[in-house]
């Protein structure tokens, strides 16, 4: 399956990095002003609902400016507020870097016996995901009446983004996107509830394999394999499955990737942005991409930096190098960005895998496939597979995307074709853009092609 991308969300700035002394000078600060702070619910929302929505909230100036009016007690207990939130996200990422469970836990509600547990699981998996870099910040504030039934009337909630770079997966580091509930009790705030925006973050925010149940890692030469914890055998397989697909892709796919591959093969169907319970339900995969810039953070699309894997659970039996070729395919184009067709997506993948097979069954498997599509697929089509409603037809749009790749290279050559993925992928911005691009490299636009596709005859 093609990746997928999040539908734009406001986003705020990343975090800078932050050595002992800045970290230990907040914590300083927020034991000076936070005690006794007050703020109205009325006031937050009014205040939360005046904003617009992608702009990062700047705490107000505590101190009088030229001789200027001073700030009032709801922008100072703003500014005393964020300051102490702030630094409950550096505690936490400090707490991840230096294997502390008991600063982890520190500032979430002690009341919560439920949340308490969920955060142990997850600084447990951060843990050991090994990562080279961690950080939280604070985009805006959200509003939310139910929370603030649920929670009281200091009800603070807020989405924050987690930058975070994997060790030897992750080339740069990307950005997912989190809802944090904080209210003020005992004289200072602390962490209620992670769940209650959920409904309100983009696709796959709050499901990463870390936030879900606890898992195991695997490693291998450029894989990175995590299952449920115990399913030891599994996490080896694939490992061993995924690292002779990373060679078929080096050896079928011309661009010269040398990135690493996370696949997430664990007992829940709804993992990132896959699910497999909805329209899913058919693939045995998906890769799903990762973003150093979330879509609305700088740009409206944002910057795509690569894709992790997910398996479907119902389909971890059957994990295989073809599988996984095929994925790991898209693993290997997602930087080059995500405006080419599906058809061109995928049916590169399967290029990829179908010579895998090749190799281990001779061409007259694939002729077999090939002339199935040819009598089978393509008379249920009347053009090349449109990417609204792709994952849904119920024609062999696969085989029919492989088919066309497969004219492609045989007219053009290999490394023509890899070419003309990658400008459409960076360049294919409408239908107007993929033609023009199509027509320049093969001299083909995508009704042409469609046109010589339904006459192929492949010689054998």
């Amino acid at each position: 399956m093609s990746s997928t991308t999040p539908s734009a969300a406001p986003s705020g700035a990343q975090v800078p990095p932050h050595g002992p002394r800045r970290w230990l000078g907040l914590l300083i600060a927020v034991a000076v002003v936070s005690a006794g702070v007050v703020y109205a619910v009325e006031d937050r929302e009014q205040d939360a609902r005046a904003r617009p929505g992608a702009a990062l909230t700047k705490p107000p100036t505590t101190q009088p400016n030229n001789g200027t009016k001073p700030p009032s007690k709801t922008a100072a207990a703003v500014a005393a507020r964020r300051l102490a939130v702030d630094t409950i996200l550096l505690r936490r990422a400090k707490a991840v870097r230096t294997v502390n469970e008991k600063m982890f836990l520190q500032d979430v509600d002690p009341a919560n016996k439920k949340l308490r547990q969920e955060q142990k699981v997850l600084f447990a998996n951060l843990v050991e995901l090994g990562l080279d870099e961690i950080g939280y910040s604070q985009a805006e504030e959200r509003f939310d009446q139910k929370a603030v039934r649920a929670h009281g009337a200091s009800t603070y909630l807020v989405r924050v983004l987690m930058r975070y770079q994997i060790h030897e997966v992750d080339l740069v580091p990307v950005t997912t996107e989190l809802g944090y509930t904080f209210v003020h009790r005992g004289g200072r705030w602390i962490m209620a509830d992670d769940n209650d925006l959920d409904d309100e973050l983009g696709p796959g925010a709050h499901q990463e394999a870390w936030d879900l149940g606890r898992f195991e890692v695997h490693r291998g030469p450029r894989v990175l394999v995590l299952v449920d914890k115990g399913d030891t055998q599994r996490g080896r397989s694939i490992v061993t499955e995924a690292t002779e697909a990373l060679g078929e892709v080096t050896a079928y796919w011309p661009r010269k990737w040398h990135g690493s591959v996370l696949i997430a093969a664990l007992d829940d169907s709804d993992v990132r942005d896959a699910r497999f319970n909805d329209e899913d339900v058919e693939s045995a995969a998906s890769a799903g991409s990762t973003f150093s810039s979330l879509p609305g953070q700088d740009t409206a699309d944002g910057t795509v930096a690569g894709a992790y894997i997910v398996v479907n659970p119902k389909e971890r039996d059957r994990v295989d190098e073809i599988l996984l070729s095929h994925e790991i395919t898209h693993v290997a184009t997602a930087d080059l960005g995500s405006y080419e067709p599906l058809w061109l997506a995928e049916g590169a993948a399967e290029y990829v895998s179908w010579r895998g097979i090749e190799a281990i069954s001779g061409p007259g498997e694939v002729g077999k496939w090939e002339q199935e599509v040819i009598d089978d697929a393509l008379p249920l089509l009347s053009a090349l597979p449109t990417d609204q409603g792709f994952y849904n037809n119920n024609a062999d749009v696969y085989g029919v995307s492989w088919l066309a790749v497969r004219f492609l290279v045989k007219r053009l050559g290999l490394a023509a074709v890899e070419d003309l993925y990658e400008d459409l992928a960076r360049h294919g911005t409408d239908q107007a853009a993929r033609d023009r691009i199509l027509l320049t490299r093969t001299g083909f636009t995508e009704a042409t092609l469609w046109i010589y596709l339904k006459d192929y005859e492949p010689q054998r």
